[in-house]
């Protein structure tokens, strides 16, 4: 009733869960008894949109993963932002962007990347910030904000 002796989870084993999630209602919207049903009874277009849906999930799953890699590995570089674009996505109501920014590794070279991120609705960046980015060397379009 009140969790006493509740353990935290960690992220990791949540995002394992989500994905566990997602595979399962994929499987059980597409293959089997329950996916004919399902297309009978409620239509294609409905299943459409689910698969559409569950793919979106993906997607978002895809680009957390992508971008806490970056964030633990990737190379550091001031940036300052020269475009954002809302993509109309949020993972855990922060919206994710597509985010162009002029980077200056700690080298001293520059390098122009657009990629997409997400953001803090609390702390989304303009046009003209500053801020602080990691970035994949092998793929600068792999971006995080620290």
């Amino acid at each position: 009733m009140f969790n006493f002796n509740k353990k935290n989870e960690d992220p990791k084993g949540a995002m394992d869960k989500t994905q566990q999630g997602i595979d399962k209602l994929n499987s059980t919207l597409n293959n089997g008894l329950m996916g004919g049903l399902t297309k009978a009874f409620m239509g294609k277009d409905f299943v459409n949109t689910a698969n559409s849906a569950l793919g979106d999930a993906q997607n978002a799953i895809d680009g957390i993963q992508s971008g806490q890699m970056v964030a633990q590995t990737g190379l550091e570089a001031a940036a300052e932002v020269t475009a954002i674009q809302d993509t109309g996505a949020t993972v855990n109501d922060n919206p994710v962007v597509m985010l162009s920014v002029k980077a200056t590794t700690m080298m001293g070279t520059q390098f122009d990347t657009t990629g997409r991120v997400m953001v803090s609705r609390l702390a989304i960046p303009r046009v003209g910030d500053k801020i602080k980015i990691k970035y994949n060397p092998v793929d600068p379009t792999q971006i995080a904000i620290v």
